[in-house]
């Protein structure tokens, strides 16, 4: 009897991981949309019981009650796309599925409890957002407009390398005076002081362009090639060269790439392809707990400032910033994208005396915002998130051709600066100021050991 208990116990729970397994993995569409619609919901319990209710107090931040009909259609949006999802098959998913957790699923959301918006504007606005969603999604899938670029000849490492160095040495030259090196844990107050400091520096504004090609393009290129080659002492050479950045930005994100960096490069190379299918699945099930966790113990001082790190700083920043803008540009004129710098040389159209940002929040705060607000909503509306989107689209398909002889695990890591940078500026920004254009550049012209075929077969196709 008791062996045949054993038995049942143990057949009962190798159907039950398999069956989870299953539920979790990106080719079950019911599990995809279950598990949506519950991160949906705890997102909408988050945003009003903490990020409203504990924050509201900025200005243009709204929670209006949905009604039934509304809240149906709420989920409908914001569950449907994810059907489209078919796990991380180019880096045009990895990019979508970023997006949609941290800019799609907001947007909808800011959308739908904003106060003083038509129902018009509210469906056409999200209608929109959905469709874009689908698309690049697809592009991920079976999609594919563009046949495998690769330029010849091939820039070697060597090259790279001392590029590199010329940058670097560049950047230190120029800014040294400015640099200082701060605890992010414990000297949060000094750190901000500095980056105020800098940030009115005139003469830093000449390597703005050096320290977002290393950080966006020859750091994290230059970091996967020595871990793809194993040579880690030459892997902290980038990190030492992401901490001298950070010395004059003072940006957390700038000090804590690196190690994202090095970490998302090991998980993913333990199995690339179980990876590939789950990790929708565990970046949900990481943020619902972390959330949780962190709601629930909100009293402790130390756990409140994680709360608004991980809640309003990042999950929720790109909804309370929609609010911002829509409010903002429903009362005051487009940009029409004189709000690019190249744009507004030509036209000097650019209706406001502020950066955007600063604009948009009245001087209250610095509100950069991903690439469907600022190129988006505030350059013509409706009609900016459908042109940014297509124009996103066709980024992503020209850098689905340049990736495909890399193996994934390292086209994912060399990205994921820019990932970080398009949640958080305009697209524009993110490519001419930020490394993408020069990453662009790098993988399609490098002749690097990442590759994950032979050139005859490129060729052959």
């Amino acid at each position: 009897m008791g062996v045949c208990c054993m038995y049942f116990g143990r057949t009962t729970g190798v159907i039950m991981k398999k069956a989870l397994s299953y539920i979790l993995s990106a080719d079950c569409l019911s599990g995809k949309l279950m598990l949506a619609c519950i991160y949906a919901l705890a997102y909408d319990f988050m945003y009003e019981n903490f990020v409203y209710k504990l924050f509201g107090y900025i200005g243009n931040m709204d929670y209006v009650e949905m009604g039934v009909e509304n809240r149906v259609l709420w989920i409908l949006l914001s569950v449907l796309p994810f059907a489209a999802y078919k796990g991380l098959t180019k880096i045009s998913s990895f990019f979508s599925l970023f997006l949609y957790l941290f800019v799609y699923l907001p947007f909808v959301h800011a959308i739908f409890v904003a106060y003083n918006i038509s129902q018009l504007q509210i469906y056409s606005y999200c209608l929109a957002m959905m469709v874009i969603m689908i698309s690049l999604f697809k592009l991920g899938g079976e999609w594919t407009l563009l046949r495998d670029i690769v330029v010849k000849p091939q820039v070697s490492l060597r090259t790279i390398e001392i590029i590199t160095l010329v940058l670097t040495l560049l950047f230190v030259a120029i800014a040294h005076n400015s640099m200082h090196f701060v605890n992010i844990f414990t000297q949060s107050g000094d750190m901000y002081a500095y980056r105020a400091q800098n940030s009115e520096v005139e003469y830093l504004g000449g390597v703005a362009y050096v320290r977002g090609c290393l950080f966006g393009a020859f750091y994290p290129f230059l970091l996967v090639s020595y871990l793809r080659m194993k040579r880690r002492k030459m892997a902290l050479l980038p990190l030492i060269g992401y901490f001298l950045l950070f010395a004059v930005d003072m940006q957390k994100m700038t000090f804590l790439m690196p190690f994202a960096l090095i970490f998302m490069y090991y998980v993913i190379s333990l199995n690339e392809d179980k990876i590939c299918n789950y990790l929708h699945s565990f970046m949900m099930v990481c943020i619902l707990i972390l959330s949780l966790v962190l709601y629930i113990f909100q009293d402790d001082e130390i756990v409140f400032t994680l709360a608004a790190i991980v809640l309003l700083r990042t999950v929720c920043v790109a909804g309370w910033l929609t609010q911002f803008y829509i409010h903002f540009f429903n009362e005051n004129p487009y940009t029409y994208y004189s709000h690019i710098n190249i744009v507004n040389y030509i036209t000097e159209a650019y209706p406001y005396s502020e950066p955007l940002g600063r604009v948009v929040a009245y001087g209250s705060q610095n509100a950069n915002a991903n690439f469907f607000l600022t190129d988006g909503v505030a350059a013509c509306g409706l009609i900016g998130i459908i042109v940014i989107g297509v124009f996103f689209a066709i980024v992503l398909l020209f850098i689905n051709s340049i990736s495909a002889r890399y193996k994934k695990s390292d086209i994912f890591i060399m990205f994921m600066p820019t990932i970080a940078y398009f949640l958080n500026t305009s697209i524009f920004t993110t490519m001419l100021s930020n490394g993408l254009f020069v990453l662009i550049l790098l993988v399609v012209c490098s002749k690097n050991v990442t590759n994950n075929m032979n050139y005859e077969t490129i060729e052959e196709r």
